[in-house]
């Protein structure tokens, strides 16, 4: 009995210990925070223009934190509430930096919100520090960080604007040091040259030399200036054409599937209309060919999603390969896809349809995924059988790609003979 009490009251004790510990590590991290918004408040109560403001200092026990929180986020959370009890004071650029550690050590699966949440506190003291601090990689990687998560949140023109902001920072960085190093250079180049005009002041008997001297100087001044002016632009250029890249790739990433490297639903549905129109304009033939991965339920919920993919991967790089040049092919939803088949009667839409099937059938790579028997379940419907706008084209071919289904999978059928005759 005595001994049953003794263990219930250590467990007490242990609990109020862990309480006690729990609540003072939370005191700290709401102390830290109010220190850091009242100064954030000092701070910028008399903002002035960032050209205009000097690069300040950064204590090197912040410089290490920052190191620290990228490769140990528990050693660097001490670290921090350490310095939070210590009465150091700091500046803008520390605050800026300690944000920047607060959302390294919340950067954990799930926790994205909270990273980005202390970033673009850190980017509200921007307009306190100087553009050229904050071209620095120290400051910007903020921005390549900000682009990674909102791309894994599916934000993607906040993805494109943060590591847009990161380009331009790197590469005005890049441009500080240059101009810093041509600095530096052309010093040093005139205090040669005014050693070198001491030296021929001196010796009358060699004017005439250090009159050639000076104006060779002053052409190879010239060719550098020259020089400096070819690479300036060749930089503008290439800032300009990797620019240009970044937005074609994204344009490209809006029309294609990511799994399979498709086109997408939507640009299947736009290119449809147009191939339509054409179709009949010119009055020439055109078939749809929609297609569907049999039993592919079963296969995700008893083998799983990444088996899954790779099904439909597979599927996808047959279907390609059967494709003609012009034909234009896509996944338009989980296991479906539908083509797009341009001057193809309903006879030269079958013969393409069942050369899939065929090899999707008998593709040793596919049925060797965990031993399955893939097989596919294809609609086809022509232009000739099927009045009115694309939609209903398509709409034919989803009918027979149904009735294949219906009548045992692995099979073709088409919307004039095996749906509309009947």
């Amino acid at each position: 009995m005595n001994k049953a009490i003794l263990l219930r009251v250590a467990a007490f004790v242990g609990l109020s210990l862990l309480m006690n510990a729990l609540a003072n590590t939370s005191a700290i991290a709401e102390e830290f925070q109010g220190k850091q918004q009242g100064a954030n408040i000092l701070e910028s109560s008399d903002v002035q223009p960032q050209e205009s403001l000097e690069v300040l200092a950064v204590n090197a026990e912040i410089l290490s934190l920052v190191s620290l929180s990228e490769q140990d986020k528990a050693a660097a959370q001490i670290e921090l509430l350490a310095l939070n009890e210590s009465s150091v004071r700091l500046n803008v650029a520390e605050q800026y930096l300690l944000l920047v550690v607060r959302g390294n050590i919340a950067n954990l699966p799930g926790q994205e919100h909270k990273v980005i949440n202390w970033l673009n506190k850190a980017i509200k003291l921007e307009p306190s520090l100087a553009k050229k601090q904050l071209d620095t990689p120290l400051f910007a990687n903020i921005y390549l960080t900000l682009a990674n998560l909102y791309e894994k949140q599916g934000e993607d023109q906040q993805a494109y604007d943060s590591k847009k902001q990161y380009i331009e920072k790197y590469f005005s960085h890049l441009k500080e040091q240059k101009e810093h190093r041509v600095k530096q250079l052309n010093e040093k180049y005139n205090i040669e040259k005014k050693r070198e005009e001491n030296e021929l002041l001196t010796q009358n008997s060699q004017i005439k030399h250090y009159a050639l001297a000076s104006a060779e100087s002053e052409r190879i001044q010239q060719h550098r200036n020259i020089a400096i002016f070819i690479v300036a632009g060749m930089v503008l250029f290439l800032l300009l054409l990797r620019q240009f890249k970044i937005r074609r790739a994204l344009k490209l990433l809006a029309k294609r599937d990511s799994l399979t490297r498709l086109p997408n639903r939507r640009s299947f549905f736009s290119s449809g209309d147009n191939y339509m129109t054409q179709a009949l304009t010119a009055d020439k033939e055109l078939s749809v060919l929609m297609m569907g991965i049999d039993n592919f339920k079963t296969i995700n919920d008893e083998l799983g999603h990444e088996v899954g993919d790779k099904v439909i991967c597979r599927v996808a790089v047959l279907a390609s390969e059967t494709m003609r040049s012009r034909d234009f092919f896509s996944r338009i939803s989980d296991e479906e896809f539908a083509a797009i088949l341009p001057d193809a009667s309903i006879e030269q839409a079958r013969a393409i349809a069942e050369h899939i099937r065929e090899k999707i059938q008998n593709d040793t790579k596919v049925n060797q995924i965990n031993n399955l028997q893939v097989t596919v379940s294809i609609g086809i419907a022509s232009i000739q059988d099927v009045k009115g706008n694309f939609d209903n084209l398509l709409h034919a071919a989803d009918m027979a790609m149904y009735q294949a289904k219906a009548d045992g999978h692995n099979q073709v059928c088409s919307y004039s003979t095996d749906i509309k005759e009947n």
